[in-house]
C-alpha cells in the first residue's frame, strides 16, 4: 500500500479484488483474517474493515457473524452499474446515470499547445472551452471541462443544450457523429475549483478521466477532463479479439 493518492482502504479494496478476480482466492474460500491482512499489507484494522465493507458491497465477500468471511460465488457478483463494451455504451452513460449536467462556463478561448495536441488543430487561434457539474441524486457526481474545435464549437449555444448527455446533442447540433473514443484513467487530487463543485475538501482524492472522442473521419471533435467524487465506480468488460 502507498501513503498518497487514494485512501488506503481503496487501494486495499483493488487489492483484494484483484486476486479474487485472478481466482487466487476462491469462491467459499474464507478470507485471511484481519489480522493476517493488517500484517500482510500493513494497514490498520479500520482500514481492513473498510475495505471489506466495500467489497461486500460490491457482493464479492459475505459475511457470517462468529466465523468470518467467504468469498461469494461469481454470479452474486454485482458489476458497476457502468460497464462500457462499445462506443454506444460509453454515449449512453450520462443518460443512464440519470444525472443532470449544469453548465458553469461556455466560451471560446484561446488554443494552447495541451489542447492543440489533442485535438490536432494547432492551426485553429480559439476553441470553445465548456465546463459544469453534473449531479446525480441532487449531489454532485463529477466536474468536466470539455474543449472543441472552434468550427464545432460556433454552431453550438448554450440555451440550446439541455441537461442530458452532451454528445448527442452534439451530433444533433454540428452534424457530427461520433465513431470512436479513447480514455485514460489515473488518480488525483481535487484543486480548489474542483473541491468547490464537487462540495469535497481540496486534495480529496478524485478519479480523473481524460476523454477524447473522433468522428468517423478520425478527426478529434472533443476533449473531455472529468474528475468524479471518489465513491464513483467504473467497470469496464474487456473482449479478446478472435
Amino acid at each position: 500500500m502507498t501513503r498518497d493518492l487514494l485512501p488506503l482502504h481503496f487501494q486495499l479494496a483493488s487489492a483484494l479484488r484483484s486476486r479474487i478476480l485472478a481466482g487466487e482466492l476462491p469462491p467459499g474460500a474464507r478470507l485471511p483474517t484481519e489480522h493476517a491482512l493488517t500484517r500482510r499489507y500493513s494497514v490498520s484494522r479500520l482500514t481492513v474493515r473498510r475495505a471489506k465493507a466495500r467489497l461486500i458491497a460490491e457482493g464479492l465477500l459475505r459475511s457470517v457473524q462468529g466465523s468470518g468471511t467467504y468469498l461469494t460465488p461469481p454470479e452474486r457478483w454485482r458489476a458497476s452499474p457502468f460497464a462500457i463494451e462499445t462506443i454506444d455504451d460509453l454515449l449512453a452513460v450520462g443518460r443512464d446515470m440519470a444525472a443532470a449536467f449544469k453548465i458553469h462556463e461556455f466560451r471560446m478561448v484561446p488554443n494552447s499547445a495541451a489542447i492543440a495536441a489533442k485535438l490536432a488543430n494547432p492551426a485553429d487561434r480559439l476553441v470553445l472551452r465548456m465546463s459544469g457539474v453534473r449531479y446525480a441524486g441532487g449531489r454532485p457526481l463529477s466536474h468536466a471541462v470539455y474543449h472543441l474545435p472552434a468550427d464545432i464549437g460556433a454552431r453550438l449555444a448554450p440555451e440550446l443544450l439541455s441537461e442530458e448527455a452532451l454528445i448527442p446533442q452534439l451530433e444533433k447540433l454540428a452534424g457530427i457523429r461520433v465513431a470512436d473514443a479513447r480514455q485514460f484513467f489515473h488518480a488525483g487530487r481535487a484543486d480548489r475549483t474542483v473541491a468547490r463543485h464537487l462540495r469535497v475538501r481540496p486534495g480529496a482524492p478524485v478519479l480523473v478521466l481524460d476523454t477524447l472522442y473522433f468522428d468517423a473521419r478520425r478527426r478529434p471533435v472533443q476533449s473531455v477532463l472529468t474528475r468524479y467524487r471518489e465513491e464513483f465506480r467504473y467497470h469496464a468488460r474487456l473482449r479478446r479479439m478472435e
